[in-house]
């Protein structure tokens, strides 16, 4: 997960070799820790717009490995799996990547309709139950029980020094849902009213009605 914080020049380098390696491990039958690893390491570099990262980029890199490859590990993976994740903080990352990439993904508005109606379905599945992440103490650094690691937290769940360090990425959307109303209404006008245009032709009637709060 650290290196999505190098320059994106930089990172240009090894990411195309990084999800190689990663897609091949996901072929076959993957261990369940390796499809959720996979998704909050999607989410991190989907939620990263600001940075010069984001869905785009992550399609145009997966693209370099396998032409059309993106179309398949979305819906099985990211899609399929991201309701498995446990950590709020995770599900965080998760709203604010799906959010993202509804308002400004330009292959999701133009090349992947169904893709962008699919993750409007799963933004608001999460939104449900809106994760709520606690302060840290002063770093945006929360203790909680990793997922990955039922085994350890059964053995020592009374030791809160050995549970896994849980980094809050986003310490700024302090209200997701609130964040997420406010992004969408301002990225609704700065693209002229596409995301309403979008959900009117991509969302059926309910749909259309349980987004709309978000955007108006």
């Amino acid at each position: 997960m650290y290196l999505i914080f190098c320059h994106r020049a930089v990172l240009n380098d090894y990411f195309g070799t990084i999800l190689r390696l990663v897609y091949t491990k996901l072929q076959g039958t993957p261990a369940e820790s390796l499809k959720l690893r996979f998704v909050r390491f999607y989410h991190l570099v989907s939620a990263r717009l600001e940075a010069g990262y984001g869905a785009d980029y992550f399609i145009q890199q997966s693209n370099s490995v396998e032409d059309g490859v993106f179309t398949k590990v979305y819906p099985a993976f990211v899609l399929g799996e991201t309701e498995k994740l446990a950590r709020p903080v995770d599900r965080k990352v998760a709203v604010v990547s799906l959010t993202k990439t509804l308002c400004d993904s330009s292959a999701f508005a133009q090349q992947f309709a169904k893709g962008w109606a699919n993750s409007c379905r799963k933004l608001l599945s999460l939104l449900v139950n809106p994760p709520t992440v606690a302060a840290g103490a002063g770093d945006e650094v929360v203790a909680e029980a990793d997922v990955d690691d039922i085994g350890f937290g059964m053995s020592f769940t009374t030791l809160n020094t050995c549970r896994a360090m849980a980094k809050d990425d986003f310490p700024e959307v302090l209200d997701v849902t609130k964040w997420v109303k406010e992004y969408m209404v301002s990225a609704n006008q700065r693209h002229g009213g596409a995301i309403e245009r979008f959900v009117s032709e991509r969302l059926s009637p309910e749909e259309q009605e349980a987004i709309a709060k978000y955007i108006r």
